[in-house]
């Protein structure tokens, strides 16, 4: 569990390096082969000669129309807002949901133009001003990232978020950086301080500690918390208590220890899950059982038949792996799996 919410953070600032790479690809290829007719040639980009947002080509006005239609009605704009606040809708995958939807061919730059038409034909006056506001920001910080070097061995994590940061705070004002980034810089600061937290409160019983803990997320999320809650999935909120309880089960006998879990698992996935989980704890734990034993008889094997050929020693492994897995296909799949990570070891020499 330690490492859920740093995976998080990594992923956010590896998909901001990937952002960079998309972008340097998108403008390299322009979306499609420039040597091919490409019908959005006739349309005049705006983007980098116009600072309001709003001058676009009435070819894109009007093919918005068609390219941008919803299944159902779109959000308002005060909704747009308001979800935005609490966590529920992320507006950098909401623009990258909408330039998936731009014609196939079109440049980086006509994909825009036909985002900026959609809005200015579902939105309109300030509400409009706004979104196109945002996203012309929003287009210039994300030509800045391929100024930023967040891979310097030279920072920490939390130092290259940081930085991150800071230059979020030139291109947008303190209220729309919380709306865009909000979450994802909460959920940062939740994981680069997390370990302080479990640190402080190891010795304390399972039951406080569970509590603080909650307390600490409420704290650190705020207005988030609400759609953080809503969508952790039920794994993450068992895994999480297991981990919070770890000191306290270490000190338990051994039949204690697989009552509480099995208490703590019935209250996240019932009886039904419990017991399918606990299928596939037995399953686990006998496959453990059976390549250990495996392991002894080849290590006996080996030992007490020192002078076999290469062949006649594979092929004495194959019986055994054989006759202890139960089937040729498992014995083949054991081995492909040793080759496998001796592979690997040999590599990271």
């Amino acid at each position: 569990m330690n490492a859920k919410y740093f995976r998080v953070i990594s992923l956010s600032v590896i998909a901001l390096i990937f952002l960079f790479v998309i972008y340097q690809f998108t403008k390299s290829n322009e979306f499609g082969s420039a040597e091919e007719e490409n019908p959005n040639d006739k349309a005049e980009s705006f983007f980098r000669t116009q600072s309001d947002g709003f001058s676009v080509d009435p070819f894109y006005l009007e093919s918005a129309k068609s390219i941008f239609s919803p299944d159902g009605q779109f959000l308002r704009f005060d909704d747009i807002l308001a979800k935005a606040k609490s966590g529920e809708l992320n507006l950098i995958s909401e623009l990258w949901n909408l330039r998936r939807q731009c014609p196939e061919g079109s440049t980086r730059e006509q994909c825009h133009e036909y985002i900026k038409a959609f809005i200015q034909n579902q939105y309109s006056g300030e509400d409009a001003k706004k979104l196109l506001n945002l996203l012309t920001n929003y287009l210039r910080y994300e030509e800045a990232m391929v100024q930023l070097d967040p891979s310097s061995k030279s920072y920490t994590n939390a130092e290259r978020y940081e930085q991150i940061k800071q230059l979020r705070r030139k291109y947008f004002s303190k209220e729309d950086a919380e709306l865009i980034f909000g979450l994802e810089e909460a959920t940062a600061d939740f994981s680069f301080n997390r370990k302080n937290f479990l640190d402080e409160t190891k010795h304390l019983k399972a039951e406080e500690r569970i509590r603080l803990y909650e307390d600490y997320r409420k704290k650190s999320f705020g207005p988030y918390y609400g759609a953080v809650v809503s969508r952790e999935p039920p794994y993450d909120k068992f895994e999480t208590e297991m981990d919070l309880r770890q000191a306290e089960l270490s000190k338990l006998s051994g039949t204690e220890r697989d009552s509480k879990e099995r208490e703590v698992r019935i209250r996240y996935f019932g009886k039904d899950g419990n017991e399918r989980m606990e299928k596939v704890l037995r399953e686990i734990k006998e496959e453990e059982e059976t390549i250990s034993k495996l392991e002894a008889e080849e290590k006996n094997l080996l030992k007490n038949n020192p002078n076999l050929s290469e062949s006649e020693k594979e092929k004495k492994l194959m019986e055994l792996r054989i006759k202890t897995l139960g089937s040729k296909e498992l014995a083949e799949e054991y081995t492909r799996r040793l080759e496998y990570e001796k592979t690997l070891k040999n590599s990271g020499n």
